[in-house]
């Protein structure tokens, strides 16, 4: 018969000296935050948590000797739950402190920063490949961007006709560079753009193979430090950083043909098969999966009737 798991009073005091060794690496404060940010998605997949990250990193890598991007991209999945919260920690350092150790909970991986150029075409294709069939993608995965570029996605489009509108803009928002028009067409196939990205992103993470494509890389710093030196900016006694800012220029993503009504819920769809339904009558939030004429109707914008 199989023995029991005993606990191993010695396994648990090394854990308890490093924790203690840890402690004030952990504690030690980066910034501060009026609200808080989850690391969760909307329906177009602007996600507050990962929109901090990637400003951070564009913020590491944009002057001209450290990799001169114009853009930095997030993958979701590299932000953990729960995000950064407003509220304090068991650690009791105060509403709205950032801690290096809840920085390094929500980025815990340890990816460094790549910089590589990519055509506007390779731009293009990398937010096609976003979605699951498209390109070799597997699994839809919409990247989060930085302050300065924004875009529109169409849930009723095929593979290379989903992303239009791609644009950078400036810290107003308006226009500096028009790279995909309202009708998906390059104004310059051949352009190039600097792009900042983590290592894992960098090697076709996520089944993002365009970026392992991308030419001239250059390495930066640690994501998680790229991360802290941004938050300094926001460290008590200076002003928290925002989420509600305007300055943060958001949404970044729009999305075309998002919402059904089926039952007095409103269906935010969040794939081709699993979508996230919000009950207008009692405000909660839940996961379901669509029937086929219910996902056909989320493809297509059309209202659901009632009894799918």
């Amino acid at each position: 018969m199989p023995c029991a798991t005993q606990p191993i009073s010695f396994a648990a005091d090394l854990v308890a000296a490093y924790e203690a060794l840890a402690a004030p690496i952990a504690g030690r404060v980066i910034g501060s935050i009026s609200g808080d940010l989850p690391n969760l998605a909307d329906a177009a997949g602007n996600m507050l948590a990962g929109e901090l990250i990637a400003d951070a990193q564009l913020a590491a890598i944009s002057a001209a000797p450290f990799g001169g991007a114009v853009v930095a991209f997030m993958n979701p999945g590299g932000v953990r739950s729960p995000g950064f919260t407003h509220r304090s920690s068991n650690a009791g350092e105060g509403d709205g402190i950032v801690t290096y150790g809840e920085a390094f909970t929500v980025q815990p991986f340890g990816n460094s920063l790549v910089t590589v150029t990519l055509t506007s075409k390779q731009l293009k294709d990398v937010l096609e490949q976003q979605f699951a069939g498209c390109l070799g993608q597997t699994t839809t995965r919409i990247l989060i961007p930085s302050r300065g570029l924004k875009y529109t996605w169409n849930s009723a489009m095929t593979c290379g006709n989903r992303i239009t509108g791609l644009r950078l803009v400036d810290d107003e928002g308006a226009v500096i560079e028009q790279i995909l028009d309202a009708s998906g067409v390059l104004s310059g196939p051949q352009k190039s753009y600097r792009v900042t990205i983590n290592s894992f992103l960098a090697t076709g993470g996520d089944g993002f193979t365009t970026f392992a494509a991308g030419t001239d890389p250059l390495g930066g710093a640690l994501d998680i430090d790229a991360l802290a030196r941004f938050l300094v900016a926001y460290k008590p006694p200076l002003s928290p950083y925002d989420p509600a800012s305007a300055a943060l220029l958001r949404p970044r993503v729009a999305r075309i043909n998002s919402i059904a009504l089926h039952s007095g819920r409103v269906f935010l769809a969040a794939g081709d098969a699993r979508i996230v339904a919000l009950d207008a009558r009692t405000g909660k939030v839940a996961w379901k999966r669509a029937g086929r004429r219910l996902q056909r109707r989320l493809q297509l914008g059309v209202p659901s009737e009632n009894g799918i």
